[in-house]
């Protein structure tokens, strides 16, 4: 567990006792308003929508309930403007929708999968006062939901998981998702809601491909759509995207939510896909040794970094790159005028590969604006995995 020096509020970002992880608000409103500027708009009419979609930000890969109200509350005086956002969020498992309905949002997608009796025993007391939907691809697992939810006088939406190429899970579109939403509409104690898919990270640079990539797999969830609703099906929710493709997602027909996650604080994973945002979070780290010229070594590693997928980018010194780290430190190889820099004492900033892996390190966001803090934010989702 974390145990950070709580500074006052308005004590300098450079001051921070480090490691830190810092989130810049006005960086942050800017991504936030960028996305969900793209789900407000209309044509020139003024009154046509150009996308009939919604956000639901899936907040799995910040987990702090703070930033998520800033993302619900977006649409906040826009009284003229078509709503951008669902009002409620996704999740990747259970404990994180304990978590955010602890934070007062009761309208929860659980984008994972809840199989085990005990889960589904939490599953059942959740939904008694909430609006949640669960993502399935099994039957036995609809069953079991079924059974539970008649027992503890609930009902549970389900959205059907089309594999639309990713691997990841789901049922196949067309006739095996059909055969699972007709099985799902003839139980007790569950509601069929829609479809959901999920796509993965797309790390696509080139626009036109990413774009023809999301539109053949989204394409498949569209005539899936079609096919339950010639069988007569209702369908409320098509959720289906990413932050990678949300432009994509919200102008198909038939696709009612995109789930962006990332897109708020963005990452170096994510920002080769989306130039248009800009990276808010950082890891602010203290440079504790330099004992020869073309080394440094700061006080973030992997225990703060977790650069399972990519070692994180070094900001703002040309020559200094972060390219190895231990448990507890980070090594910076340095070159040119950087050889002459970075001495103890001085602060850098790490630019996470993987936001989501690093922020489950850190129990705290320090919020700052305009370089100073405004205050310590809670990352209650972390470490909740089932």
């Amino acid at each position: 567990m974390e145990r950070p020096i709580f500074q006052p509020v308005g004590t300098p970002e450079e001051a921070l006792d480090t490691p830190a992880l810092v989130v810049d608000l006005d960086v942050m409103e800017q991504n936030i308003d960028t996305v969900h500027g793209y789900f407000r708009r209309v044509k020139p009419d003024t009154v046509t929508l150009e996308t009939e979609a919604c956000v639901r930000p899936h907040v799995s890969c910040h987990g702090c309930p703070e930033i998520m109200q800033r993302q619900l509350s977006s649409d906040e005086g826009r009284f003229d403007e078509p709503a951008s956002c669902t009002g409620g969020v996704a999740v990747s498992g259970l404990g994180e929708a304990e978590v955010v309905v602890g934070a007062g949002i009761n309208d929860v997608l659980i984008a994972g999968r809840v199989v085990t009796r005990p889960k589904i025993a939490r599953l059942v007391a959740l939904a008694r006062d909430n609006w949640l939907f669960l993502a399935v691809d099994d039957l036995q697992n609809v069953r079991d939901i079924s059974e539970a939810a008649t027992a503890g006088d609930a009902i549970v939406g389900l959205l059907v998981d089309v594999d639309t190429g990713y691997g990841h899970g789901g049922v196949a579109p067309g006739d095996d998702s059909l055969k699972l939403a007709r099985e799902i509409e003839e139980m007790p104690g569950v509601a069929l809601m829609g479809l959901t898919s999920y796509e993965g990270p797309m790390a696509i640079a080139d626009r036109g491909e990413l774009e023809a990539q999301s539109r053949q797999r989204l394409q498949r969830l569209v005539d899936t759509l079609e096919m339950l609703e010639q069988d007569g099906l209702e369908v409320q929710i098509v959720s289906a995207g990413s932050t990678c493709n949300y432009d994509v997602a919200a102008d198909i027909s038939g696709i009612s939510e995109v789930q962006a996650g990332v897109y708020p604080l963005m990452d170096m994973e994510t920002i080769e896909v989306r130039p248009e945002l800009q990276h808010a979070a950082r890891v602010l780290a203290t440079v504790i040794s330099h004992p020869v010229a073309g080394r440094a070594v700061v006080d973030a590693g992997h225990k703060t970094m977790a650069p399972d997928f990519g070692v994180p980018t070094l900001e703002g010194f040309p020559g200094a790159v972060a390219t190895r780290f231990s448990a507890e430190h980070g090594i910076l190889e340095l070159e040119g005028q950087a050889t002459e820099q970075l001495l103890p004492n001085d602060k850098v900033r790490l630019i996470p590969r993987n936001l989501a892996l690093c922020f489950n390190q850190f129990d705290y966001v320090r919020a700052v604006r305009d370089g100073k803090l405004v205050g310590y934010w809670p990352i209650s989702g972390r470490g909740r995995l089932g």
